[in-house]
Order: structure tokens, then C-alpha cells, then sequence
């Protein structure tokens, strides 16, 4: 079908264009995981596959062997690897303009600003949405969205499958991330626990120099965190804001950046090492706008701007989940 204004539609397709930049960009400033993954280059453009691939090597090598003399030493191959797929997910929503709206809102001026409110009403959107699905369980939308914190990084590691690996199968252990527990460790949480509490997660996911490089925590947890902060303000700096990447702000435990994150569930946490946690997003459709769209029984003019990708892991015995 033909433009219903191609004046119009031309200037909303470079509007929209132009801010591009900007939406990616305000989708960071606005996520608190999204932020602090992309500060430490856990966000990355993928350029297609029928799935997002992550390779793991997840054993050790079996012919290591101590000797003396002439001892044989094993020449058999030793598996070492596997690989984990993650479906891609897709999310989209639309700018929609009346051809009355247009006429209405005649003149450049008027009409550019009809585009960007239209644009930050999409934007705002986005920005709860995905925010929400980096936490989500995997199961939400009918399981159309991302697999988040709660479908990788597990409350019960021992169930379920994830990027087509059955955690539950005996062998496949390497899959299941490590958990802090409240009732399990007989700890209750509170300001005056929670570094020891962090501590525990940090010890059970440390190997040599893998370690956590950001911990999360819901409101809950998070106000436990940040009262002890203030008890103990010379082990624990707020960022220096000079040379802080994000715009949000937070503390170090250790070498690990800490800070909240609205869209967790309130009582939870998550140490995360983001050398083998990633968001992969297609590096086409990366919150992209598509070119506009005519509905043959409509007015109207619709200019998509949509996202794939999905979070991805490549070891998940090194995250760690926080839980009641």
C-alpha cells in the first residue's frame, strides 16, 4: 500500500533513525543490570545462527596423570567440552500515526514533536520490558521472552534444562550454578550478615582468579547491603563518579561492583561473573527501527523498532544465587 504521507513518513523514518543511538542508550541508562553489563563488555552483537551457541569447557583433562619411570600415561581422549544453545527471543512495538494525527499536527515542527512523544512512549516500554526479562525465569510470555537471571542462574540449579542441558541428569553437574540459601546455611539476613553471606557466595564460586564481577540485589536485599555499608564505609567506596562507566551508582565488595537493581525479585541476589554471562543481541535488530509498515485497512502509518537476543551463559558454576 502507498504512504498515506510520504513527506510525513520520510521524516519520521530519519527522526526515528537519528534517535536510534539515543534509545540504545537510554535503555542502558536506565537497566541496572543492562548497565553494568555493558561496562563490563557483557553485551555483544551477535550477526545470526539458528541458535545463540556457547561453547564450555567444563572438564578437566583426564590424562594428567603423577609418575615415575616408565609408567604408561593414558593417550585417550578426554572430553572436555560441550555446547550450550539458547533459542533467540524477539520483542517489537510499534509508532503508530493516524493519517488524522498527521493532518492535525501540520506543520514540521509540530510533527517532529509528535514523533518523539510517540518515540518516548515506545521507549519507556522497552525499557520496562526488557529490563523485567533479564530477571525473568524463562517461563513468562509463554516463554517467548528472555531467559533471565532466574532461568540461568537458578534457585534449584539441580531441575530444568537450560540452553538444551538438562541440569537434573547425573554427569552434567558442571551446569548447575551454586546457591546460597537462608534456610540451607542457617542464615538470617540482615544488615550485620549480609557481607558474610557475600562472602560465602564468593567462596563457592571463586576458581583462582574467576570471580564474581557484579552482585545485584533486589530492594530487600539491597537495603541489608547498604545499611552495613554504612557501618563499614572504609572496607566498602561508593564509585568514584569521575571515572564510573554507568550512570547509576554503586559499591565495591572485594573487586566486585554491587548495586540494586528494582527489576529483582526484592529478596534475592546474584553473583555474577560476566566473563561467561552475556546478552547477545542480533546486530540487526539490536532495538532497531524497521522501515515503516502500511495496514491495507487503515490510515495509518507503522514504524516498528524491535529487539532479538537473549542472555546467554557459558559456565553456570560460577554464579551464584543469593535466596531466602
Amino acid at each position: 500500500m502507498a504512504s498515506p504521507n510520504s513527506s510525513f513518513d520520510e521524516l519520521a523514518s530519519l527522526t526515528i533513525s537519528k534517535y536510534s543511538k539515543t534509545l540504545r542508550d537510554n535503555v542502558s541508562n536506565h537497566i541496572p543490570l543492562y548497565a553494568f553489563m555493558k561496562d563490563e563488555n557483557a553485551i555483544v552483537e551477535e550477526d545470526g545462527g539458528i541458535y545463540l551457541l556457547e561453547n564450555m569447557d567444563y572438564g578437566d583433562n583426564a590424562t594428567f596423570t603423577w609418575f615415575n619411570g616408565y609408567q604408561e600415561i593414558s593417550i585417550e581422549p578426554s572430553p572436555f567440552a560441550t555446547t550450550a544453545n539458547f533459542d533467540w527471543k524477539e520483542c517489537a512495538g510499534n509508532a503508530v500515526f493516524s493519517a488524522r494525527e498527521v493532518a492535525q499536527n501540520s506543520g514540521e515542527s509540530k510533527q517532529i514533536d509528535l514523533i518523539k512523544g510517540k518515540i518516548k512512549n515506545l521507549e519507556r516500554t522497552i525499557i520496562n520490558n526488557l529490563g523485567a526479562a533479564l530477571h525473568y525465569a524463562g517461563t513468562e510470555n509463554s516463554g517467548l521472552s528472555f531467559g533471565g537471571l532466574q532461568y540461568i542462574v537458578a534457585d534449584d540449579p539441580t531441575t530444568g534444562t537450560v540452553g538444551g542441558i538438562n541440569r537434573a541428569t547425573v554427569g552434567n553437574e558442571f551446569w548447575r550454578n551454586a546457591v546460597v540459601s537462608a534456610a540451607t546455611d542457617s542464615i538470617t539476613y540482615s544488615a550485620t550478615t549480609i557481607q558474610d553471606t557475600m562472602e560465602l557466595a564468593w567462596i563457592r564460586v571463586q576458581r583462582g582468579m574467576d570471580v564474581p564481577k557484579l552482585f545485584v540485589f533486589g530492594n530487600t536485599y539491597w537495603r541489608f547491603f547498604a545499611g552495613s555499608v554504612n557501618a563499614n564505609s572504609r572496607y566498602i567506596r561508593e564509585s568514584d563518579s569521575d571515572t564510573a562507566k554507568t550512570s547509576f551508582p554503586y559499591y565495591l565488595f572485594k573487586t566486585a561492583k554491587v548495586f540494586n537493581d528494582p527489576n529483582a525479585r526484592a529478596a534475592s541476589g546474584y553473583g555474577l561473573n560476566t566473563d561467561y554471562l552475556k546478552l547477545k543481541m542480533h546486530k540487526d535488530r539490536n532495538i532497531t527501527p524497521d522501515k515503516p509498515r502500511y495496514p491495507p485497512n487503515q490510515r495509518a502509518t507503522v514504524h516498528p523498532i524491535d529487539a532479538m537476543g537473549n542472555l546467554v551463559c557459558g559456565n553456570a558454576s560460577l554464579q551464584v544465587v543469593i535466596k531466602a
